[in-house]
């Protein structure tokens, strides 16, 4: 249940960034054609690590991590931001706090 308000807070961010038109507040990424069968590799380019995968796949708009990922622009949190929803919806990644 809290996974599910986590990842709906996500897309709520960065849509709610999008819509007022303060991307320049979250993190814009260029799916390359070396990531569009592997979110893992966006996350650890963006965030560092590969736990947050489904970060990428929420905002990719796809619905799990064997779907190919759209090759085109994406708007993911920063990893303040991140860090932020993780630490309010008590999400654990990886055995490492946020």
């Amino acid at each position: 249940m809290k996974l599910n308000l986590y990842h709906n807070a996500i897309r709520d961010l960065v849509n709610l960034m999008i819509s007022k038109g303060k991307t320049g507040q979250i993190v814009k990424h260029s799916i390359g054609a070396d990531e569009i069968n592997d979110p893992t590799l966006i996350a650890q380019r963006v965030y560092g690590n590969r736990y947050d995968y489904d970060v990428v796949i929420i905002c990719a708009g796809t619905n799990a991590i064997w779907q190919p990922l759209p090759q085109t622009d994406i708007y993911l949190p920063t990893p303040t931001q991140l860090f932020a929803l993780k630490k309010k919806y008590n999400i654990f990644t990886g055995g490492v706090y946020g």
